[in-house]
Parts: C-alpha cells; structure tokens; sequence
C-alpha cells in the first residue's frame, strides 16, 4: 500500500529567488487540466512604488482578481509597506476558498508576518482543519518558524514545477 500523501506542503526556496513563476506555472498547469478547483492567493509583482520598490499584488485565484497589499510610503521610504486593508481582503479570499471547499488551497508565503503569528497563519490551519490540500512557499530563513507552526506533518518541495504540481495531484486523488 503507497505511503498517505500528507495535504499540507511547503516548497523551500532561497532568499533573492523569485517565487511567482513557478506558482503561475503550477497554477496554469492544474488548471489546464480543468478537473481541479483551485483557490486561494498568488503572489504577484506589480510596477514599482515611488520607493523604487515593486508592488506586492496577491491573485484571488477564483475571481482572477489581483488586491495590492503595499502602500506607497512616498520616496526614499524603507519602512514595511504592507497595507493592511489589502491584506485583509486577501485573507477573505483564501477563507472563502476554504469554505467553497475547493480541491487545492494556494495561501501565498509564510513569512515575517506569519512567524509572528499574524498574517495569513489562522487561514492555513482552517485549510489543515478541513483537509484541503493546501499548498504554502516559504524562504529557507523561515523553516524554524513554519515548523514551529505547522509541526511535522508536511511535504518539503523543491522549488520546481514538477514536483510541486505532483504533489498536488497526488494529495487531491487525481492520476497524473
């Protein structure tokens, strides 16, 4: 009998490397295979602030639509830029998810908010709660941290495509 597949995973990636291609590739393959019911957040990058710094856009993978969680600070700001009613409606969009019952829960990263215990942290153990496949990109900086909240009983991937969207194959019950 194969081993369970565990439906809480977490891609690893290094600090500097960009995250949003391999979600969207992951996003785009699950999706054109059109038996899966995808929800959650994407992170996305938009222009640049005044700051010089780009706008962190989190995707609403149901309704397609992308909410700005950065506020523009004025030039020359290096203070947090994280908008907070931005990130709210973010946070709505992965609890709706959630309650619509979809096949795979995408929560963004676990980052410095969440090693604080804010940020999306009480949407991803409702997904765990519920047992939705719930899919999670962290920096290996903050691996102490997500597992200090998640415990032991998650998949590590590597930050590639096919091992992610196997992953999600196999936790949601679909063939390859």
């Amino acid at each position: 009998m194969p081993d369970a597949v565990l439906p809480l995973a977490a891609v690893l990636y290094e600090p500097g490397w960009d995250v949003e291609p391999l979600l969207a590739e992951v996003r785009d393959r699950l999706a054109a295979r059109g038996d899966l019911r995808l929800g959650g957040v994407l992170p996305r990058s938009g222009g640049p602030l005044s700051n010089g710094r780009p706008e962190k856009l989190l995707e609403d993978l149901v309704t397609g639509d992308a909410t700005s969680i950065s506020q523009d600070l004025g030039p020359g700001s290096d203070e947090c830029t994280l908008d907070p009613d931005g990130f709210t409606r973010s946070r709505f969009a992965i609890a709706s998810a959630i309650e619509a019952g979809v096949d795979l829960v995408f929560v963004g990263k676990f980052s410095k908010q969440e090693a604080a215990g804010h940020g999306v942290r009480e949407e991803i153990a409702a997904a765990m709660i519920a047992g939705l496949p719930t899919l999670v990109v962290l920096r290996e900086t903050q691996i102490e941290a997500w597992t200090d909240f998640a415990g032991e009983d998650f998949t590590t991937l590597a930050p590639q495509a096919d091992a992610v969207v196997a992953w999600a194959l196999a936790a949601t019950g679909r063939a390859a």
